[in-house]
């Protein structure tokens, strides 16, 4: 989670490096939103891209607070590059469609399936914060608990995206599976003529 030395410095690294990948997460869902011509789907990633904007400001104050960190977009990346990987795999091979197909959205959602991860991840790191709030203080004296209501705010929103998620991707997987097994309608003028004169 924090740096070996875990002092205050490295617990605000380590909350502007999830700031980022926020801001990064809120810059991906915006275009999905964009490019998406469903509109319940573009509704969802419009939601999602608002949430994860807002987390992205809540954690840049939670560090400002703790202390000034100095640490790089770049360099964040580089931290939790197992997350920043897929989010910028889908960036960049969304970055010249005008509307998404459905078969390129589930694409999109199979190349975030590392991202979801990440929204655990944001579940995990927040609940970690909510209870070692305490300890967090007498270590290193810096005051978590006093951000407890955003951290909860954050473990919330990500609970509902993964919610959003697997529920946009049913959706897709279903209407892919129905235009995959329906067979074309034919109707006949005169089905009586099928029948032989005996």
């Amino acid at each position: 989670m924090v740096g070996k030395r875990g002092s205050p410095k490295d617990i605000a690294n380590f909350i502007q490096s999830l700031s980022f990948l926020e801001k990064q997460k809120s810059t991906l869902y915006n275009q999905l939103s964009e490019k998406i011509d469903i509109l319940n789907f573009n509704d969802c990633f419009l939601k999602i891209s608002q949430n994860t904007k807002k987390n992205s400001r809540n954690l840049d104050e939670i560090t400002s607070k703790i202390c000034q960190s100095k640490i790089g977009e770049r360099d964040c990346s580089k931290r939790l590059a197992y997350a920043y990987y897929p989010i910028e795999k889908a960036l960049e091979k969304i970055k010249h469609k005008k509307i998404l197909s459905i078969e390129e959205i589930l694409e999109i959602l199979s190349i975030l399936e590392c991202s979801f991860g990440e929204e655990s991840y944001m579940v995990i790191q927040a609940k970690t914060f909510l209870a070692m709030a305490p300890q967090m203080c007498s270590l290193y004296g810096v005051h978590l608990e006093d951000f407890q209501k955003v951290f909860y705010d954050i473990l919330v929103d990500e609970e509902v995206h993964l919610e959003l998620f697997e529920i946009i991707k049913a959706i897709i997987e279903k209407k892919l599976h129905k235009s995959e097994g329906s067979s074309p309608v034919v109707r006949y003028r005169n089905p009586d003529a099928w029948i032989a004169a005996g």
